[in-house]
């Protein structure tokens, strides 16, 4: 298994697709997609109150033709001296300046001698007009001597679509250029009018010109005025800048440019910064009604006290639903037209604009990077558990930076950078969902030759690197095939390959089914473990098991093997219990899940030992001990094996009902032991002698009588029982 490449593969992974999201974010924010772009402005809209001001500037006020005027003075459009009459009650109010957002582009037909024509043409009579003195008989001159004498200014409505047509706006106003090195000229970042609604010839030169153009958003929401327009090369300002223009006497617009447009426009010491195409964001403080509403009766009346007017810069407009000039913001739906005038001059007096700066691409996809990689980084090392509250934290971080610059009148959106993190944390989460998956199934395929499909599945829910190396009490089983390499010379090497498949497959079944982990085939000879990678309760138990299952299986085995191959197989087995090491072992591109350690050493002794105990499985004192009851065991030997200090002492176990059927001899041979270890040499040799005679088969007795005889001829100095190894096996 190559885990370094795995590993690698899994770093390239996270570091791909934290890369691909980054990317796409980038994209996404260039493109600009409609549901996005709308998200956005919803979030601007939320963070508008942190920019509302205590109280609206005093200055803006709005002279509503209201449903009170209307009903007194008739529907609207109201014949042109009524106007006129509104415009000369303004003045005498002392008012600074009015901003007309009435168009004025049709002859009033209300007009005598218009109403005369109409007669002559239409009825083939006229109207005798030498009674009317001569100002009366055209109200659109009426109209325009009151705006001589009125600080007046007259709207009109730029058109977008279709040619540019030729035309000349009067009253435009001069501009002060300040460019910074390799600016975008003025003229090329102003939107561009084709043509424009006009008020009448008669009135164009009798008061100065501001457009009425709003700019509401996709969503028929207004968020941002344009305060300058290109017609033809001229640029001119909007009914509220031209308006305010006045008010302070003031004939120059000083427009400030840099790399990417239009950046402030300022008016003696009043500056608003605007976007690169000369918009300025309105930061509403409130619904409707929050700038001074007087009625265009109470004025006309004379009934509206003189200190609501005197001083104000008045915006003439209509709040009346019936004559469409209404307006959603984004805190009021209905709106109307003329307030959004009041609310940009509130905006520049107060100097509470909100500015987009032209720099805000380049931060969003800075903030897109650095969100981007903070969130790849913590999804990546973070534990599922904490995935919401580190996404929600990164979230919080960046809508709590937000809304600080946007008191600050700065509004670089949050969104992206919460979609960054969003997108980051659903491809990597998606992405380790997949990766450990895979591990799983790397897992599964690993361990499935191993152990057992249960075991298999208990691994592969567990949590963790199963491959790191630990320390663990395992149980450790070895097997070997007695003679085999005399028995392989009357085979084939194929024969001897298929005879060894024979053999290990039913015997690493037994082992897998017993919980057991497959170690590794050394030649002829089987290596297991129990108690790793998961826990095994009783893994000596199971230990023991497997290799008595071995013995039995290999009973059944051997018929079939005579038949095939013309031989039979004997095994011997070793099993000891202790601590060993366990994990991957091996190079750089090849590892082993293995174990290692002088109880890994002792557990091969043991296996050697069979030959001269005459028996096919030897376990250790521990490996008994662990078994508790569940079989009988007997004894072997205390010995120390080569290169050991420490004596081991060493069993064979019995299966309980072959243990009642050997009742009789065990207890003969438990009896002669005692003598032996006593040291009663003498005593021991003849009770093992008698156990001979009785069981010739038994290697055990016969080994025992004969050393028994040897320590009688050579007594030992300290005789502790304790049997030394000279050799391996």
């Amino acid at each position: 298994m190559r885990l370094k490449h795995i590993a690698r593969s899994s770093w390239f992974s996270v570091v791909l697709t934290g890369l691909s999201v980054i990317l796409g974010m980038a994209v996404l924010y260039i493109a600009q997609p409609s549901p996005i772009v709308r998200l956005d402005w919803k979030i601007y809209d939320s963070f508008l109150p942190l920019r509302a001001a205590p109280q609206p500037s005093p200055v803006p006020i709005v002279i509503d033709i209201d449903e009170a005027s209307l009903q007194e003075y008739g529907q609207w459009p109201w014949p042109r001296y009524l106007v006129a009459d509104l415009l000369d009650a303004l003045s005498e109010y002392g008012v600074a300046a009015i901003g007309l957002d009435v168009m004025f582009a049709e002859q009033d037909r209300s007009s005598p001698e218009r109403l005369d024509e109409s007669l002559r043409r239409d009825k083939q009579t006229a109207l005798n007009l030498d009674s009317l003195p001569q100002e009366l008989r055209d109200f659109d001159r009426l109209l325009a001597e009151s705006l001589r004498r009125s600080p007046a200014v007259l709207g009109f409505y730029g058109r977008f679509d279709g040619a540019i047509d030729a035309f000349n706006i009067p009253h435009s106003v001069a501009l002060i250029e300040r460019a910074s090195p390799n600016a975008i000229p003025i003229e090329r970042s102003l939107p561009s009018v084709g043509s424009a609604v006009l008020p009448l010839p008669v009135l164009l030169d009798k008061a100065p010109l501001g457009f009425i153009n709003v700019a509401p958003d996709a969503d028929g929401v207004v968020r941002k005025s344009p305060l300058l327009i290109k017609a033809g090369d001229t640029v001119y300002p909007s009914l509220s800048l031209r308006t305010l223009m006045l008010a302070l006497g003031s004939k120059n617009l000083v427009v400030s440019s840099g790399l990417y447009g239009v950046e402030s426009v300022k008016v003696g010491q009043w500056m608003a910064n605007v976007d690169a195409q000369g918009a300025a964001y309105i930061p509403f403080i409130g619904p409707s009604g929050t700038y001074p509403y007087i009625s265009a009766m109470d004025v006309l009346r004379k009934n509206a006290p003189r200190e609501a007017l005197e001083g104000k810069i008045a915006f003439v407009g209509t709040s009346a639903p019936g004559l469409l000039d209404i307006r959603a913001t984004p805190l009021d739906s209905v709106y109307p037209g003329v307030e959004i005038h009041a609310a940009v001059l509130d905006a520049i007096l107060s100097g509470n604009a909100i500015s987009v700066p032209p720099w805000t691409p380049a931060a969003q996809i800075l903030v897109i990077l650095v969100f981007g990689l903070a969130s790849a980084l913590i999804f990546n090392f973070a534990r599922p558990l904490i995935y919401l509250p580190v996404a929600a934290g990164l979230i919080a971080a960046a809508v709590l930076f937000s809304r600080r610059l946007f008191a600050d009148g700065l509004f670089l959106s949050p969104l992206y950078a919460a979609i960054t993190v969003g997108a980051m944390g659903a491809c990597l989460v998606f992405l380790r969902f997949w990766q450990e998956e895979r591990q799983k199934l790397i897992l599964r395929n690993a361990f499935s030759r191993y152990v057992s499909p249960e075991i298999v599945k208990r691994i592969a829910k567990l949590r963790g690197d199963l491959f790191a190396g630990e320390e663990r009490e395992l149980s450790i089983l070895f097997t070997d095939i007695r003679g085999f390499t005399t028995l392989s010379e009357k085979l084939s090497p194929q024969q001897v390959v298929n005879l060894l498949n024979r053999y290990f497959t039913p015997m690493t079944a037994i082992v897998r089914e017993r919980g057991g982990t497959m170690d590794k085939f050394i030649g002829d000879a089987l290596m297991a473990f129990w108690n790793a990678p998961i826990d095994a309760p009783e893994h000596p138990l199971r230990a023991v098991s497997a290799a008595l299952a071995m013995q039995e299986k290999l009973l059944t085995l051997n018929k079939e093997l005579q038949a095939e191959f013309g031989l039979s197989l004997k095994i011997g087995a070793g099993i000891h219990t202790g601590p060993a090491y366990v994990g991957n072992m091996g190079s750089a591109e090849l590892v082993n899940y293995t174990i290692i350690g002088d109880n890994v050493n002792l557990a091969s002794r043991l296996e050697g030992l069979c030959p001269q105990y005459g028996v096919g499985l030897v376990v250790s004192g521990e490996t008994k001990d662990g078994c508790g009851a569940a079989f009988a065991f007997e004894y072997l030997d205390t010995i120390r094996v080569k290169g050991k200090t420490q004596p081991v002492s060493i069993y064979a176990p019995i299966r309980l009902e072959d243990a009642i059927a050997r009742r009789e001899e065990l207890l003969g041979w438990e009896e002669a032991r005692v003598l032996y270890h006593g040291g009663d040499f003498e005593r021991a040799a003849e009770a093992l002698e008698a156990l001979c005679e009785r069981f010739p088969q038994v290697t055990l007795y016969a080994a025992y009588m004969d050393r028994a005889k040897n320590l009688l001829r050579d007594p030992p100095a300290n005789w502790d029982g304790v049997w030394k190894m000279t050799t391996k096996k």
